[in-house]
């Protein structure tokens, strides 16, 4: 039999409480359920959140939805009204309803099934970065460990796998990472749930339950939105892929043959490298996530992409673009700049002339010579709003340049993750205003 996890029940069944009131009436609520009671999986298309939502009702009432990372498995299972029916298996004692349907398999289906969510890459087929070599482990190894069956002969080992499998789970983020991931937390639930049956040793039942462990928070890590885990998945894989030579060399070489007529960043005719990078910077901003609209932070528009929803080639698309829109940037400003070190400490006359930057200097966030005394996060959350408030384009340059800083796009980036930087913000907004 598989289950099915159903979640975000306590936003569905009490409207205008705190979360705590939520979640305890949440708990209240499926203590009621008994094994065996109906259920109904409506599909919802046109769900603004996720177009690929289930949604599961008990007594006609949307109770909760079907957890995003097993939908590929439950939607076969749909009749043409998209809907199916289902039952009761059991709760975990919490917030988190489990449920079986007729039919199902344990035969996980293939992530071919899915849409695209991406539009078409814009480096065609030919210009395509190659997965890193320890990705490409996870995947073999993850798609054999969540397949297994779980019994006397297999046991052994699957703890061996399990073994494998963890180092990996905070290497990458994305469809396919989630699905395996939700697939081994049952098979390694299960499995200790049986060890007595099993016969296996104190050290290894030790060693399993240690497993168990990380990947069920691992699991859990993927959904946080305080914290945004998924987020610092993606900059880590992206900071590995930025020095990973080999994979890089192959992508900028492919990708220079084929858009720069067979030059380099800095060799190609300079109008054709703004193209090139107005293009790009295009696709990003055609992509459809609503907080991806900020022409000005275009590393912030990929890092809040929707990774759990992506696959890994989808992913490997957006990788290959920010890392080019970065190269086609550095070009650019090789030509634009040539040697102006010099003047890197003047302070912009819009900047200088404003009473602005008078405000901010009375309040402490810079000295006499106009160097931030804050946090590099609240620095940038400084350069973003007088750059907004006074005009000054290409902000990050200016205050790079300015207060001799790099990736300030990655600060800005933190801060926002950041609850002591976004209540500097607040006090911030209110020098100014």
């Amino acid at each position: 039999m598989t289950e099915f996890t159903v979640t975000g029940i306590r936003y569905q069944i009490v409207d205008g409480v705190s979360l705590e009131e939520r979640t305890a009436a949440a708990e209240r609520y499926l203590a009621g359920l008994v094994k065996g009671q109906p259920v109904i999986l409506v599909a919802e298309p046109d769900n603004p959140i996720d177009a690929n939502a289930i949604a599961v009702y008990i007594d006609y009432e949307r109770i909760g939805y079907i957890n995003r990372e097993e939908t590929d498995e439950v939607r076969p299972l749909l009749n043409e009204s998209h809907q199916c029916d289902g039952v009761v298996e059991r709760t975990d004692g919490h917030i988190t309803l489990f449920i079986s349907i007729p039919g199902a398999t344990e035969k996980p289906h293939s992530k071919d099934m899915r849409p695209r969510l991406l539009p078409e890459s814009p480096l065609g087929d030919n210009v395509k970065m190659p997965f890193a070599k320890s990705e490409n482990a996870l995947q073999l190894i993850a798609s054999r460990l969540a397949v297994m069956e779980v019994d006397k002969d297999n046991a052994h080992e699957m703890i061996r796998l399990a073994g494998r499998y963890v180092p990996l789970l905070k290497l990458s983020v994305c469809h396919d990472d989630t699905f395996w991931m939700n697939r081994i937390g049952k098979k390694l639930r299960k499995l200790v749930t049986k060890e007595n049956e099993f016969g296996l040793s104190d050290d290894e039942s030790a060693l399993l339950a240690f497993l168990f462990d990380k990947v069920r928070a691992a699991s859990g890590d993927m959904h946080r939105t305080i914290e945004h885990w998924p987020e610092r998945v993606f900059v880590d894989h992206l900071d590995r892929l930025r020095n990973d030579e080999t994979i890089n060399t192959h992508l900028y070489n492919k990708y220079c043959d084929t858009f720069l007529d067979g030059k380099g960043f800095e060799e190609a005719d300079k109008s054709k490298v703004a193209a090139e990078h107005e293009r790009l910077c295009d696709w990003l901003r055609n992509l459809k996530w609503s907080e991806m609209r900020d022409p000005d932070n275009l590393q912030a528009m990929g890092n809040k992409a929707d990774y759990l929803g992506l696959s890994r080639q989808e992913l490997y698309d957006l990788y290959s673009v920010l890392l080019l829109i970065e190269r086609l940037e550095a070009a650019l400003k090789t030509r634009t700049d040539g040697n102006q070190e010099g003047n890197a400490d003047e302070i912009p006359e819009a900047l200088a002339t404003s009473p602005l930057w008078e405000k901010v200097k009375q309040a402490g966030l810079v000295n006499e010579d106009g160097q931030p005394t804050v946090s590099r996060p609240e620095a940038a959350l400084m350069a973003d709003a007088l750059a907004h408030r006074l005009g000054i384009t290409n902000k990050w340059k200016v205050f790079e340049s300015l207060w001799h800083r790099k990736n300030m796009r990655g600060d800005y980036n933190t801060a926002l993750n950041q609850r002591k930087s976004l209540e500097f913000q607040d006090e911030l907004k209110k020098i100014l205003d």
